[in-house]
């Protein structure tokens, strides 16, 4: 009965989310418009992230181009295919297929999986890996044959081609072996499987490796840098701040249905428990210390919802449950539609309007060169005028540390005579006074960046 409810309501978001990408105004994240400008530029690596999902993109688009409305439709697609995952995560744990079918649905309602399926992201793919790596580990526990280890190496190291989070299934494997007695013996009687997984790791891998190696290191540095642990500062608001929204991601009520569920812990409630806490727990620590952001505890957030939802057997909950996610699925999926003017979506809002204004303040001859000194406005400039024939640049300040893909690929070479069209915050590209005669057009409004933005135009006599 459940199911033939909730399958119609799927069907309904699902076209009111086309309905809303098809009338909204917003535009494409910045860092959505970069990982669309990396496909364009194939690579077994980027300055801040690994490349699966500029692979991913760059075939989707050959498919479907590259319009505001397909590429939008990626994160759903992406999602359908994880909700099919946990669907046999969910029958691998004991379900019945009726009650799995009924988990993977619901999954789909859930707040973090409703506002993220509208964002591109590295952890789209990092998230169907893990849960495809999970459900391997699952059968390990009784089929332990080699398939199951190979394929638990391939969707692990395709998870690390999409975000070198997919550390945490290793850290949280350890953790397991080193404390579960049956899952330690499980692995010393298979030495050899969980040898050639991580041999088949390491060979998808490997490429990236070569990649970083040849370009010092970058990605991992920036992946340090961006830990920012050279700023410890503790603060315990920061924490409670990120557990609440891990809980608001998942909805409250699956969270209290599981928490009050009847169900005796078992074994396999326990791995999945494993599967969540350790990475909760290191991500609050950061949270606390220096910062953290929501989705960099994404991947606990799918061994939490199965542990809850096995969990929850009290109707009120369920009941609760299905009406807070749909309410907010809607909400959020309208607002979207009639483009709600609200802080949360300042940073997609206007940058279409800017790009044509850019586009019709400077004359012919210096708008065939833009220089933009903002990495996500030089990827979302790059996406919006995409149609037109023009050359992007990004300046950078010799001695300088290099902070984004661009400045290696496409910087501004000192030595060209042809008109450009300049734009940044003045304090990032004052130096470049001292090189060029900067003449000032515009300094347009605009929410989509907290920096001040100056459009000047460089004219060679």
């Amino acid at each position: 009965m459940l199911n033939k409810t909730l399958v119609p309501l799927v069907v309904v978001l699902l076209a009111l989310k086309l309905v809303a990408l098809n009338y909204t105004t917003f535009n494409l994240f910045g860092d959505e418009a970069q990982y669309w400008l990396w496909s364009k530029d194939i690579d077994f690596g980027y300055f801040s992230k690994p490349p699966f999902l500029s692979w991913i993109i760059r075939i989707y688009t050959e498919i479907l181009g590259s319009s505001f409305v397909s590429l939008k439709l990626l994160p759903s697609f992406a999602y359908l295919l994880i909700a099919w995952s946990i669907y046999n995560i969910l029958v691998n744990s004991g379900l019945d297929k009726r009650d799995s079918l009924t988990g993977c649905l619901i999954f789909l309602f859930i707040p973090a999986v409703s506002f993220s399926s509208f964002i591109i992201s590295t952890d789209l793919f990092l998230l169907l890996f893990w849960t495809l790596s999970l459900n391997e580990l699952i059968k390990i526990n009784s089929e332990q044959g080699l398939k199951n280890f190979i394929l638990l190496g391939i969707f692990l190291g395709l998870g690390f081609l999409s975000k070198y989070a997919a550390i945490y299934f290793v850290i949280c494997l350890f953790v397991l072996i080193l404390f579960d007695k049956r899952f330690r013996k499980i692995f010393l009687d298979n030495l050899l499987g969980f040898g050639l997984a991580f041999l088949c790791v390491f060979i998808i891998i490997v490429p990236n490796i070569v990649w970083n190696f040849n370009n010092d290191w970058i990605t991992l540095q920036h992946t340090s840098n961006n830990a920012n642990f050279a700023n410890i500062e503790i603060d315990l608001i920061r924490g409670l701040e990120f557990l609440l929204i891990q809980v608001l991601m998942l909805g409250p009520f699956i969270v209290l249905g599981g928490l009050f569920g009847f169900y005796k812990w078992n074994y396999i409630q326990k791995i999945y428990l494993i599967f969540s806490i350790p990475i909760i727990l290191i991500v609050l620590v950061e949270a606390i210390i220096v910062r953290a952001n929501a989705n960099w505890a994404a991947p606990a957030l799918i061994s939490l919802f199965v542990l809850l939802y096995i969990r929850t057997n009290i109707s009120f909950f369920k009941i609760a449950n299905y009406i807070f996610n749909f309410i907010f699925c809607f909400v959020l999926f309208i607002m979207i539609g009639i483009s709600y003017p609200s802080k949360i979506f300042d940073r997609v809002n206007g940058i279409n309007d800017y790009a044509l204004k850019i586009y019709g303040s400077s004359s012919n001859s210096a708008l065939k060169n833009i220089v933009v000194s903002d990495r996500l406005l030089f990827s979302s400039l790059n996406f919006e005028l995409r149609d037109k024939d023009i050359n992007f640049y990004m300046p950078h300040e010799e001695g300088r540390e290099i902070t984004n893909h661009f400045k290696i690929v496409s910087p501004l070479n000192k030595n060209i005579n042809e008109n450009f069209t300049l734009i940044g915050s003045p304090s990032d590209i004052n130096y470049l006074e001292n090189e060029y005669k900067l003449l000032k057009i515009s300094s347009p409004d605009q929410k989509f960046t907290k920096k001040r933005l100056v459009i000047y135009e460089v004219v060679f006599e």
